[in-house]
């Protein structure tokens, strides 16, 4: 069978078929809705596939605008954990300075009645081995140049630069900063200071006590109060051995500081005493 009698055989079956179908309808009475009924069987797919387009074309929507809202609420509570934490660390800082408030108003009775002023460490050299810092208080606050800086537990050191709302603290761990100071049952009296030496661990140099001097370990030292820089009784610390100097003429005494000036946090500046 060549291809045209297999073409005229396809168009004569299609006839039939269609004539059956019309046959059918008339038969029925739905030949008027026949060509719509087709339509509308070739239309179900395409109507199918269009819904189902635009379903997930509104769940994309949906999801986007769902994204949109989760980032935004997103960053809302980072805002809000944001002003959370700031609060919070305002809260611990009050609250460890009011602790070391305490502390020395427990020790109010044992030193010179003074005026001071509540700061925060808030730098440190991490190239000073004498571990000089600075706080957040300066001129505007009423800080100067040679104001004591002290902790509820001893002396610290004493301001060296100032700015309007800065300052900078030398510590008795320096060479630099040479303080009057008095120990032992006889009350001897010393000049303790840093040492180049003994800075690595962490403690002062009472130098020129008496060759006969009876300190000892154990011992308190204390400010004596000559001078106009610091007040009297004020802790320096606690002697932790005593021996001759090269010279022979007198001996020092390794001093433990009582206050730990490479942690401290909050601090007292000592803006006026009483001499």
């Amino acid at each position: 069978m060549n291809i045209q009698s297999k073409i005229t055989k396809a168009l004569l079956i299609a006839l039939l078929l269609i004539s059956g179908i019309m046959a059918y309808a008339a038969s029925t009475g739905q030949l008027t809705a026949l060509p719509q009924n087709i339509m509308g069987a070739l239309a179900v797919p395409f109507q199918k596939a269009t819904s189902s387009i635009g379903n997930k074309i509104d769940a994309w929507t949906d999801r986007s605008l769902n994204i949109d809202s989760i980032i935004e609420e997103n960053e809302q509570l980072k805002r809000e954990l944001a002003i959370m934490r700031s609060k919070q660390i305002e809260y611990d800082r009050i609250a460890l300075e009011n602790k070391e408030y305490k502390k020395l108003l427990n020790i109010a009775d044992d030193i010179q009645q003074f005026e001071t002023l509540g700061a925060s460490v808030i730098g440190r050299d991490g190239m000073d081995k004498f571990h000089s810092f600075t706080i957040d208080k300066g001129t505007r606050h009423g800080v100067a140049v040679n104001d004591v800086v002290i902790s509820a537990d001893g002396l610290i050191g004493m301001v060296v630069e100032t700015g309007a709302n800065f300052a900078k603290v030398s510590t008795i761990l320096s060479p630099a900063v040479n303080v009057g100071c008095i120990a032992g049952s006889e009350r001897d009296v010393g000049i303790s200071s840093g040492s180049y030496n003994l800075s690595q661990g962490e403690v002062c140099v009472m130098n020129y006590l008496p060759k006969d001097t009876k300190v000892k370990a154990g011992d308190i030292v204390s400010t004596t109060g000559y001078g106009t820089v610091f007040p009297k009784d004020l802790i320096i610390g606690t002697v932790e051995s005593v021996d001759i100097e090269d010279s022979g003429n007198s001996k020092y005494a390794t001093v433990k500081p009582a206050a730990d000036i490479e942690n401290v946090k909050i601090v007292f500046v000592i803006t006026d005493f009483t001499e």
